[in-house]
């Protein structure tokens, strides 16, 4: 049987999946019959004036996927049944008798219920997102990221497509997160003590989850972390906020509620959320000693600290006292590209095997592959001059937005915070709502982020409104664009 099929060989599709296409459409569409016979390779190659090589990995592509069988001594054959009957399920109509009543409604738990709320519809590309967290990805090594993914996978493929037993982690990478920790941030920890993560979020919900039962409580900074808040609510424990100011936490807040049993103490020391101020050591140790004495444990979120422009970065509040009460949380998603989703949770010993068994339940394993490219990309050096690069940019750029508000506000606009991370906090005196100057940004182009204050503990001032600013994936022209908007919008 002669089998005519339409080639290009000036077509930027490759002649190997147009003979492929042509005979899968061919089959799929009925031109080639169930228990048809297919022409010899050599014959097709040869009626087709391609390589028979060609013609062979389709005929094999086209029998691993189900179109065709060969016949020992008999030849190629299309199948009798096709892949797509057999993938898809075909459609089937019940009638319903409409004298059966529809089913009750299925009751939400607790944690259903405190987390069934509408999610925020996308928004428009054209849309400028001072509320993004995430870092510059158009300034990340793409190339040098390929080269280790194409590296690691000709090695051994199919171990890093398996399940692994490693729940906590691959050991090289906690070992190359060990060593990072231990000389960028005073970390003290072996790397039995790190559980890597899907991004630092899900190191949070595991601590509240293992530690926090309904009505237990938990502390945390005022303002702060809206996720973090969300988090603690949906284990139904109580937030007890902790007013922020210069210098942080302010702990001796904390100690006057020495009538509950604080089992939890969530902070972000070494880059406050989002007032942008720095945990001062006095108040470090403080805390830790506050700790030790309550037996609470507290959950140190070190979410952006590669990021000092002034100065260099802080030490953890984990390493500053042996054997200190701190689970400790990290990401690199943050640090280089939101989708790697790889974070990390440093853990006292004596809570290893917990969180462990919390991990497996909760996704099983971060990806293996993953795993692998990032720990080449730590251990063989990209990070620490990719993070020097960053800081110089995000630097220019935080100073930029700074300037550019100041450029349309004056003395009516104040920036808080430490020269550091990849967010600020702006108040500015206007005479609008917080609701009233959100919506006016959002119809004029800017998304901004309001400010979470947990358990209704918001401090409000007349003629003041704050929004937080987040510029790190926002060029220089986009930036000045926002800081216009929001001028026009606030000041109109």
């Amino acid at each position: 049987m002669e089998v005519a099929l339409n080639l290009d060989p000036v077509s930027p599709i490759a002649l190997y999946r147009q003979i492929y296409d042509g005979l899968r459409g061919g089959i799929v569409g009925g031109r080639f019959e169930a228990g048809a016979k297919l022409p010899a390779s050599r014959a097709l190659a040869t009626s087709l004036g391609v390589s028979r090589i060609t013609v062979t990995e389709c005929y094999e592509r086209l029998v691993s996927e189900g179109y065709l069988e060969t016949r020992r001594g008999s030849g190629t054959f299309v199948c009798s049944s096709l892949p797509e009957t057999d993938m898809y399920a075909s459609g089937v109509t019940v009638e319903i008798d409409p004298q059966v009543e529809s089913y009750p409604p299925v009751r939400l738990s607790r944690y259903g219920a405190i987390i069934d709320a509408p999610i925020r519809p996308p928004n428009p590309p054209e849309m400028l997102r001072l509320d993004s967290h995430g870092p510059d990805v158009t300034a990340f090594p793409r190339k040098l990221w390929t080269r280790l993914w194409v590296r690691r996978m000709q090695e051994d493929p199919p171990k890093l497509l398996q399940y692994t037993q490693e729940f906590n982690g691959s050991t090289e990478l906690r070992t190359a997160v060990a060593h990072y920790l231990r000389m960028s941030r005073a970390v003290v920890c072996d790397p039995n003590q790190i559980i890597i993560t899907s991004g630092s979020q899900q190191a949070l919900y595991l601590a509240a989850r293992i530690f926090l039962d309904q009505s237990d409580c938990v502390a945390m900074e005022a303002p702060g972390y809206r996720f973090a808040g969300r988090i603690f609510d949906s284990q139904g424990a109580n937030i007890l906020p902790i007013p922020v100011d210069r210098n942080g936490m302010q702990v001796s807040q904390l100690k006057k509620h020495s009538d509950k049993a604080v089992k939890l103490v969530y902070v972000t020391p070494s880059h406050q959320y989002p007032r942008g101020v720095s945990l001062s050591i006095a108040r470090r140790m403080d805390l830790l000693a506050w700790a030790r004495q309550a037996g609470a444990l507290i959950l140190e979120d070190d979410y952006d600290s590669e990021y000092r422009y002034n100065e260099r970065p802080l030490p953890s509040i984990q390493g500053m006292v042996p054997d200190a009460p701190v689970l400790y949380v990290g990401t690199f998603s943050k640090l280089l590209f939101p989708t790697l989703r790889l974070g990390y949770l440093v853990v006292p010993r004596a809570f290893q095997d917990v969180f462990t068994g919390g991990k497996l339940l909760c996704d099983l394993q971060s990806s293996s592959i993953d795993q692998r490219i990032l720990t080449d990309f730590l251990t063989e050096g990209h990070l620490e001059p990719y993070v020097r690069k960053m800081r110089i940019i995000y630097r220019n750029r935080r100073a930029l937005l700074v300037e550019s508000l100041q450029k349309h506000f004056g003395r009516r606009v104040t920036v808080y915070g430490d020269h550091a991370g990849m967010h600020f906090l702006a108040d500015f005196q206007i005479d609008l709502s917080e609701e009233e100057a959100f919506g006016r940004a959002l119809a004029a182009g800017v998304r901004l982020e309001r400010v979470y204050w947990p358990a209704c503990s918001a401090v409000e001032r007349a003629g003041h409104v704050q929004f937080v600013f987040a510029f790190a994936a926002l060029s220089e022209n986009q930036l000045i664009l926002a800081a216009e908007r929001v001028a026009g919008a606030f000041l109109s």
